[in-house]
Order: C-alpha cells, then sequence, then structure tokens
C-alpha cells in the first residue's frame, strides 16, 4: 500500500467515527420547525375508509428518511359524521390496532375537528394511517408536521 493510500485510509477512518459520533450526539433531537411541513396529498383531499396504509414521509412530507417521531396536527371533518362515529388514526407500526394518536370528527356534520400529537414513526421515518369515514370520499383530512426527533 503506498503512503498515500495509506494516508488516505486513516483520514477516511477518522471521518467515520466522527460521523458515527455525531450521529449519536444528535439521537433523540426534537427539531421544531416554524412553518408545517406540507403535502398537496394532505390538504384536504376526501378520503374513504381504509386500512393502515403507508405514508412515505420522506417523499410526501420532505421529512428526513429515518426520524423517530413526528408532530403531527390534524384537521378533519366528514359530511355524515352525525350519523356515525368517524375516526382518523395514525401509527408507527403497519399491523395491528396500535394507534399513537386517534382523531374522532365532530358530530355535527362538514365541522372541522383540530388534534395535535406525536406519533413515532417506523424504523424508515415512516407513518401509517386508518380512517373510517361515513361514506365514500367523504372524510376531509388536513396533515401538518410541525415537528420531528432524529
Amino acid at each position: 500500500m503506498s503512503n498515500f493510500d495509506e494516508t488516505m485510509l486513516k483520514r477516511l477512518t477518522k471521518l467515520e467515527r466522527e460521523v458515527e459520533r455525531l450521529r449519536v450526539k444528535e439521537s433523540g433531537k426534537f427539531i421544531a420547525l416554524t412553518t408545517p411541513l406540507t403535502s398537496t396529498s394532505w390538504d384536504g383531499d376526501a378520503r374513504s375508509t381504509t386500512t393502515k396504509t403507508k405514508i412515505d414521509l420522506s417523499a410526501v412530507f420532505g421529512v428526513p428518511a429515518g426520524v423517530k417521531a413526528v408532530m403531527v396536527k390534524i384537521a378533519l371533518r366528514d359530511s355524515g359524521s352525525a350519523a356515525t362515529s368517524c375516526i382518523f388514526q395514525l401509527s408507527g407500526v403497519s399491523s395491528g390496532t396500535n394507534y399513537s394518536l386517534t382523531a374522532q370528527a365532530s358530530p355535527i356534520n362538514d365541522r372541522y375537528a383540530y388534534f395535535n400529537g406525536i406519533v413515532p414513526c417506523d424504523a424508515n421515518g415512516d407513518i401509517y394511517y386508518m380512517a373510517t369515514a361515513s361514506d365514500s370520499g367523504t372524510m376531509d383530512i388536513y396533515l401538518e408536521i410541525w415537528g420531528y426527533w432524529l
């Protein structure tokens, strides 16, 4: 191995150790946003009843990949919520009935209800949602990301 190669290998090893040190040091840090991360996929679009479905936060909202949790604001309404219980739930796991945040539509048709909460993410930094709407395309949902944990 040449002297140049050996020097570069030492420098690369030192840089790798420094990156790992910084990663450990930053773990658990909360990043508060003064302007929320939003998405045209979650700006009041009408939704129907669905089973757990993944939201890829980095692709849809621009959240850094691999975050541990997100602070979410939900605004929702359903045109038939007076007659039935309409809910929207968020989770960090893809299966089962575990949800960390549940939002229930107002008992008055088409009246917005607002919720805030923290949702843990899966290993990739994604979350899952489940909706129970009164009918097909009756639940309007806005999601905003106001912060995240590294």
